[in-house]
């Protein structure tokens, strides 16, 4: 900080006050942890941003997912049939009505367009799969007593999060397949 100089008419001379070099460094740190601060908060808006987008998709997801709660396994009318009120979420009465459904806006569990998402979609899928092997995909039969539903959210065309479950046939009296 300050540094005494050599006697000068018998006085002892001190100065007071930061050197240019000294000033200069201390600048140089400073702006260091200015620069850092900012990456920082910068990696946490974005990291905000992608898990709010994140959060809106499980809830978009959710919201398939208790509208499908409400449906039957098979059509009530048809039992056998796979193919009945497709891709029309207003006459849906079973899961298989639901497969190849694209929502845009999406909808909430009562089936409500959500006006306030305009770019974001929900993708259905439903699937036959094998009681013994869950993995396996099988031709579309409601008569098989599993099926895989699968919900695709999309924000802008990015898949954004995905939910996947499995719905069983009450009663069922069908042998594994």
């Amino acid at each position: 900080m300050g540094q005494l100089y050599p006697i000068r008419n018998g006085l002892r001379v001190y100065r007071a006050g930061f050197t240019l070099i000294e000033t200069a460094m201390a600048m140089i740190i400073v702006g260091l942890a200015v620069g850092g601060v900012m990456q920082l908060l910068a990696a946490g808006s974005q990291s905000n941003l992608v898990a709010a987008e994140k959060s809106i998709g499980i809830n978009l997801a959710k919201n398939v997912r208790e509208l499908a709660n409400g449906l039957a396994y098979q059509d009530p009318t048809n039992p056998i049939s796979p193919i009945t009120n497709r891709n029309n979420l207003g006459t849906a009465n079973d899961i298989w009505d639901l497969d190849g459904l694209v929502l845009t806006p999406p909808i909430d569990c009562r089936g409500v367009a959500m006006t306030s998402y305009p770019n974001w979609t929900q993708q259905v899928s439903v699937q036959t799969v094998a009681t013994t092997d869950l993995t396996s995909n099988r031709p579309q039969d409601p008569t098989v007593p599993t099926a895989l539903i699968t919900v695709n959210i999309l924000h802008g065309n990015q898949l954004v999060y995905t939910l996947k479950w499995l719905v069983c046939a009450p009663d069922s009296a069908y042998p594994p397949t």
